[in-house]
């Protein structure tokens, strides 16, 4: 069959569509990586035909609309900026979808941009299958309040009074993307849409996490794990960490900082943070630079700092970690069995920090409030060995990456053959090569 795999946003959305495009091909299929064109390169290291599609994320991500528009203390402000940036590229990114999906048996992508791959599902009359790295939809178990003990009914009403405020912002915006390829307007959230149409959306994070979930999703949302990138993949993309090896051998384990693509509002400040309170507490840094260069040019004998590292290699040679609670960044830090800080900024980011908190495996922290008291108390509680139990427990019980892989990529096969509607751009000839 053939599939074309469209993720938006920064690596973190698009490393686990990889890991799945790549077991894909390895299972004979045709696969076509979308991503946006400062991540195509990333993509075909790994050995996948990629195309570019949408906006540059990192210039996005830097644009006042995410920056500050979207995180604005101000409610109706950031609805506002969600409408924009649901209709901005909208018309340039569903006619480069149209193109590549001319001959697709399957289109599978993330949750961010999920209004305009429906529509070309829609218009192409193939299944949208939908990949989510955390949850998104209505339940009882996964909370967006920031109460531990709130009733299982509260984080209902909580995802319910979201979807609906969502859609109230950006349903005018999607009336006119639909209307761009022949679609009649759309008139319930893209959840319901979803949820119609009869294909699973695959849950790509860990059940033991959400205790409970997977039996209240059942088959309709399927938690199947994490997805990662093997170590054959990692290394065709030149992510081997052996560079690290004797300087992650000639001390301490040291703690790790990481805040992935995230950008850091006074990184000189935060810089001597962390230094500050390392020196303090006898500890060695490893930071990870990321997108923003954070504390670059700061390596001395007990700091190193790199622009990434394999999580799966170095983080256990960790005492601990400190991320931006990406759904990467903390898959990585929990299969490694270290406990995390979860230095939040938003979207999901303060849900991954209660998890985490409720599990005894690590602390929550709005950025925000960082500074040489608070990250003090928080690593120290890292330190405790009880967090470190904790973690090892969690990850012992986790699902394998290959097993999550594989698991997913069955979804996919078994979603591509769901009959659909043929939409008005549905190609007459089948799909090319492939195993059917």
């Amino acid at each position: 069959m053939e599939f074309v795999l469209a993720f938006t946003g920064s690596r973190g959305d698009v490393q686990p569509g990889l890991a799945l495009g790549v077991q894909l091909r390895a299972l004979g299929h045709d696969v076509t990586m979308a991503v946006p064109p400062n991540l195509a390169d990333f993509c075909r290291r790994a050995g996948i035909p990629t195309r570019e599609f949408g906006a540059d994320t990192k210039e996005l991500l830097d644009s006042a609309l995410v920056s500050s528009e979207l995180k604005s203390a101000n409610p109706l402000t950031r609805l506002r900026a969600l409408a924009r940036l649901t209709v901005r590229d909208g018309r340039r990114t569903q006619t480069e979808l149209l193109e590549l999906t001319a001959h697709a048996d399957a289109l599978i992508g993330g949750s961010v941009g999920q209004e305009r791959l429906l529509n070309v599902a829609d218009a192409r009359g193939i299944p949208y299958v939908p990949l989510h790295y955390c949850p998104l939809r209505r339940n009882s178990v996964a909370s967006l309040l920031p109460l531990r003990a709130a009733p299982g009914r509260a984080h209902h009403l909580s995802w319910t009074a979201l979807e609906q405020l969502t859609w109230l912002a950006t349903r005018s915006a999607e009336r006119e993307l639909a209307a761009d390829l022949g679609l009649p307007p759309p008139t319930s959230p893209p959840a319901t849409r979803i949820a119609q149409r009869g294909v699973p959306e695959i849950q790509a994070y860990d059940p033991v996490l959400f205790p409970g979930l997977a039996q209240e999703w059942g088959h309709d949302r399927p938690l199947v794990g994490f997805l990662d990138l093997t170590p054959q993949t990692r290394a065709m993309i030149g992510e081997d960490s052996t560079d690290l090896d004797d300087w992650l051998g000639a001390g301490s384990p040291p703690l790790y900082v990481g805040f992935g693509s995230m950008t850091i509002a006074d990184p000189d400040r935060l810089a001597r943070t962390f230094t500050e309170v390392a020196d303090a507490l006898g500890l060695r840094l490893l930071v990870a630079a990321g997108w923003s260069e954070f504390m670059a040019g700061e390596s001395s004998d007990r700091v190193r700092v790199v622009r990434a590292v394999d999580h799966a290699t170095v983080l256990p040679r960790c005492v601990a970690a400190v991320h931006h609670g990406g759904a990467g960044s903390t898959a990585a830090a929990l299969r490694a069995g270290i406990p995390a800080l979860v230095c939040w900024i938003g979207a999901d980011q303060p849900m991954w920090g209660r998890r985490l908190d409720a599990l005894g495996i690590g602390v929550g922290l709005p950025v925000t409030r960082l500074d040489r008291v608070t990250l003090t108390r928080a690593v120290r509680e890292l330190l405790r060995p009880e967090r470190a139990v904790a973690a090892r427990r969690v990850a012992s019980a986790m699902v394998a990456p290959h097993e999550a892989v594989r698991a997913a990529a069955a979804l996919v096969e078994v979603s591509a053959r769901t009959p659909v509607g043929a939409g008005p751009y549905r190609p007459s000839r089948p799909s090319r090569g492939g195993v059917r």
